[in-house]
């Protein structure tokens, strides 16, 4: 095998949140592209693949690790590599033509040059006649275009793609997959290789050679699959769907998997669970769901009728888990009594089960502790979020928080006060 173009080794990285926390996001990472492949980083929200692409990229450094460019560690942003990223990122007063020369600019290359690569690259994303155009006249399609075309431009050996089909619609998405694949396999750029960024399963079967599901808590490498279907891959081939079904399967086991991770015993009354940053509106329209087909579901089947993220999906039935709303045996979400009965019942009725529910979680037990042990049973957002720190000293404490408010409230357990800053237990009488 070749040398890697790129190398991330035991890469950590760790954010510093407001009021100091740490928040480390990444863990151990090893990782190596090669020339001539498609590399995909697939995994939920939260699982570091973003911050994984900067870091290879140098715009960001990593806490602890290196990064190899040709074997040499990258000192600063990397010369091998160009980015498209989510949004489209254009200048609204530059044409086509402009924007795409934009990155060209700090190389001080001759005009005509310029031009002639310039042109190159927006005849290759298909926008030749738009070079005068500007960034309203176009489709949310053509502007993603624009950002490749800049990337090409750069005439660089690898692309970064950070989730660039994310904001655009079905069609105007598997089209322009489909024109940057061929692209790439056409040889006519000096692209050797690509680093996708994706939560898209068929995405990442579709491009990549290999594929890193990431997992979460802190973002780590859950597994590495090769992927030996031959270009172009056909999503209606056995093999295809035999892959897809494979990836499911892993990325199901790293969020909501069948056997959770082994507590010693006498840790097992004290371990404290997160909760996933899951607005209530959107779980109980999942439970709804459900309901309305039976009271069970397949998880692959339900994220692509309801037209949302399968990682979403997952997250959203993890949630419920928590709340012993639902189980997840292997690929199916599955409602449980106690599920069926916050389902069935009026508003009341789901708040009295909501209210149950969170009185069994760990971490909502402690808070209720320091609320009963404070002043007229209330605290301070600040002093809160640090017991939430020291609680979950890995987690995004301010997101958990945000969640347990907000389903605090509907099930009239925690309240909150944003005129005095306070967080208050829920008595039946809102503190003044």
């Amino acid at each position: 095998m070749e040398n890697p173009i790129v190398e991330l080794k035991g890469v950590n990285h760790t954010f510093t949140m407001g009021m100091g926390q740490k928040l480390k996001v990444l863990s151990d990472i090893d990782f190596a592209l090669y020339p001539d492949e498609i590399v995909a980083l697939l995994g939920p929200s939260g699982s570091g693949k973003s911050t994984c692409l900067r870091i290879m990229a140098g715009l960001l450094k990593p806490s602890d690790g290196e990064v190899l460019v040709d074997g040499k560690r990258l000192d600063g942003a990397n010369p091998w590599m160009s980015m498209v990223f989510q949004s489209y990122a254009l200048l609204p007063w530059l044409t086509v033509f402009e924007n795409v020369a934009l990155g060209l600019e700090p190389h001080n290359l001759p005009k005509a040059e310029v031009r002639t690569r310039v042109k190159k690259a927006i005849d290759l994303v298909g926008l030749e006649g738009f070079e005068e155009a500007y960034p309203k006249e176009l489709s949310g399609g053509m502007k993603q275009r624009v950002g490749v075309a800049r990337a090409l431009v750069m005439e660089r050996p690898i692309i970064c793609l950070d989730e660039p089909f994310s904001a655009l619609d079905v069609l105007s998405a598997e089209t322009l997959r489909a024109e940057i694949l061929n692209i790439w396999l056409s040889k006519k750029t000096q692209t050797k290789s690509m680093v996708l960024v994706t939560h898209n399963i068929t995405e990442a079967a579709a491009f990549a050679k290999r594929i890193f599901v990431m997992g979460t808590n802190p973002g780590h490498l859950r597994v590495s699959i090769k992927n030996d279907l031959p270009y172009p891959r056909d999503e209606r081939s056995s093999g295809f769907k035999s892959l897809v079904n494979n990836i499911h399967d892993v990325i199901t086991q790293a969020i909501i998997p069948d056997t959770p991770e082994w507590v010693p015993p006498a840790l097992a009354g004290t371990s404290i669970e997160t909760l996933p940053a899951v607005p209530l509106n959107e779980l109980i329209g999942l439970l709804e769901f459900i309901a309305a087909r039976g009271g069970q579901g397949d998880s692959f089947a339900i994220s692509k009728e309801l037209g949302k993220d399968f990682g979403q999906v997952l997250f959203l039935a993890k949630a419920a888990e928590l709340l012993d709303f639902v189980d997840t045996p292997k690929n199916a979400i599955v409602l449980t009594d106690f599920g069926k009965r916050f389902i069935q019942g009026d508003v009341n009725v789901r708040k009295r089960v909501l209210h149950e529910a969170l009185k069994q979680l760990k971490l909502s037990q402690l808070l209720e502790a320091k609320l009963r042990e404070a002043d007229h049973l209330a605290l301070s957002i600040e002093i809160v979020l640090e017991h939430m720190r020291e609680w979950l000293p890995n987690e995004n404490a301010q997101a958990v928080l945000d969640t347990l408010i907000q389903w605090g409230r509907y099930g009239e357990l925690f309240g909150y006060n944003d005129d005095t800053k306070e967080i208050y237990l829920d008595v039946g009488q809102e503190n003044a």
